[in-house]
């Protein structure tokens, strides 16, 4: 290995480095993984290693081939990564980590933004505590905030988290399809009659065409790109993207209904794969209920393929919150 400086700096960040540390009682040990701070590493399983800056004999950067939309990894890390782009596109008011588990407050709007997501290593994701202690406290999280707990559960690296909720009564609510795919320029030529405008925030007329008024500020949390189709004057088509790293995730995709059938929402979802790769994205994902048949469908058709599951569950529900992604 040949390092750049003594020791790997801020700008190393968020990148994936190779360290050998001098060993006290002589000879070396490496870790791996992405650099979270100066001084500590995120592994492969989503633990986290912490080093002495001192004891470092010698790194390297690891500079990755280029990626491709849901493959290289093992599955759970691949998974992994694909939920922390869609969290950051959907960012809660609130979040609070316990161990490795990510407590998302928002308000009573959506099941995303007011749920436990786990991302440490299986079975449970690591709350840094025994699990049951965890989930009381998960339950007095959300009872605080006048909130109904809820759990966002990626399958299958935590069905045994899923399990165990199951027995205790938490209630499955909705099952989600994660689709992804990879963007390819170049991009088919427009063949929409219209004129597509593209904003980086949404406006009052964006947010009227699905009326998207009630997540307005949750969107603004994030960069994001709001595309829109105007037709005879009118807004009749929009999507929003929203970038994280190499990934952009899509939501709030939606034609008209007077208007649907004419292929629409193809050239939608195409426009703003342009706008994402234009600022760095070369993956997609997007979320789709699984019982909505014909959207699979269409997002098939669009290249998008199956890549995992999540589920919410949800203790002693009483409050009605939409899956809004």
């Amino acid at each position: 290995m040949s390092a750049i400086s003594d020791r790997p700096g801020a700008d190393l960040l968020g990148k994936r480095v190779t360290i050998r540390l001098r060993d006290p009682e002589g000879g070396f040990r490496d870790i791996v993984g992405i650099l979270e701070s100066e001084t500590t590493i995120r592994k492969r399983d989503g633990s986290l290693a912490q080093f002495a800056p001192e004891k470092i004999a010698i790194w390297r950067e690891i500079i990755a081939p280029p990626e491709k939309a849901g493959r290289g990894a093992p599955l759970s890390l691949r998974i992994r990564e694909i939920e922390l782009a869609a969290s950051a596109a959907w960012p809660a008011a609130e979040q609070v980590r316990m161990g490795d588990w990510l407590l998302r407050a928002t308000g009573k709007l959506t099941f995303r933004a007011n749920s436990v997501l786990p991302l440490g290593e299986p079975p449970y994701g690591n709350p840094g505590k025994p699990l049951q202690e965890a989930i009381d406290e998960v339950v007095a999280f959300y009872q605080e905030r006048q909130l109904t707990p809820v759990f966002h559960i990626p399958l299958p690296t935590y069905v045994e988290l899923d399990e165990a909720l199951a027995l205790q009564g938490w209630q499955k609510k909705v099952l989600v399809l994660v689709m992804v795919t990879d963007i390819k320029p170049p991009f088919d030529a427009d063949e929409s009659d219209g004129v597509w405008e593209v904003e980086d925030a949404p406006t009052d007329e964006w947010l009227s065409v699905q009326n998207d008024h009630g997540v307005k500020e949750i969107m603004k949390r994030a960069p994001g790109i709001y595309v829109g189709l105007r037709i005879d004057g009118d807004l009749v088509a929009v999507g929003r993207g929203a970038n994280y790293e190499k990934w952009t995730t899509l939501n709030r995709l939606f034609v008209r209904e007077d208007y649907r059938g004419r292929g629409l929402g193809r050239e939608l979802v195409r426009r703003i794969l342009q706008e994402a790769h234009s600022q760095g994205a070369t993956k997609a994902l997007l979320q789709v209920d699984t019982k909505n048949v014909v959207a699979i469908k269409l997002y098939q058709r669009l290249g998008f393929t199956e890549h995992h599951k999540y589920l919410y569950r949800t203790y002693q529900p009483k409050l009605q919150l939409s899956e809004s992604c």
